[in-house]
């Protein structure tokens, strides 16, 4: 069911408004499910070839929402690459989402995919309270890092280079330690063994 509220419908508008701008850098604030989604499908549309995501683990609310599945696909089908770094992986529950089906088999079919479980919890530098973050990067320039994990509050923008630069480095790093784990996806729903 598609949400027709004239708020949510105007609020899409103007995030779209932005992805399509011509590098207009301006941040923006994000909140709840339903705006969190529609940032996040912008920033899949936006994306000409990676998308990096740090999240707990995807498999509820806005990672098991319909339009997010979608977007993450036809941006897989256009080429697109994509890395997720999980820190609460949780293999009952991805066996159980429609997200992790679709990304194992984009997986053997040989796409650009790799799921990573870390230990690390991400946070601002300057927040003495050490607030874990999360968030999705796209190229390297768009961004979603929500702030507030639990009320979904976020600070968005679709071209801070600068910004973005300082966040895909850290991504990077934390995606390439030891200690980052790569989840077997085709293993996770048995591709291949049929």
């Amino acid at each position: 069911m598609v949400n027709t509220n004239p708020a949510v419908e105007e609020y899409r508008n103007f995030v779209a408004s932005l992805a399509v701008g011509d590098g207009v850098n301006r941040v923006f604030l994000n909140s709840d499910e339903d705006k969190a989604l529609i940032v996040l499908v912008e920033l899949f549309r936006s994306a000409k070839t990676i998308v990096r995501i740090f999240a707990a683990n995807l498999c509820q609310h806005v990672g098991n929402q319909i339009a997010y599945i979608e977007a993450i696909s036809d941006f897989i089908e256009k080429g697109g690459e994509v890395r997720i770094l999980l820190n609460k992986f949780d293999r009952e529950a991805a066996q159980q989402s429609d997200l992790y089906k679709r990304l194992a088999y984009y997986k053997s079919e040989e796409k650009p995919i790799c799921v990573k479980e870390t230990t690390a919890r991400p946070y601002y530098i300057n927040d003495e309270s050490k607030k874990e973050v999360h968030f999705t990067i796209a190229d390297s320039k768009g961004f979603r890092i929500e702030t507030d994990t639990l009320e979904r509050t976020a600070r968005c923008n679709f071209n801070n280079p600068e910004e973005a630069e300082g966040i895909i480095k850290f991504f990077d790093e934390e995606f390439e330690k030891p200690y980052a784990n790569e989840i077997n996806l085709l293993e996770l729903f048995n591709y291949g063994n049929q």
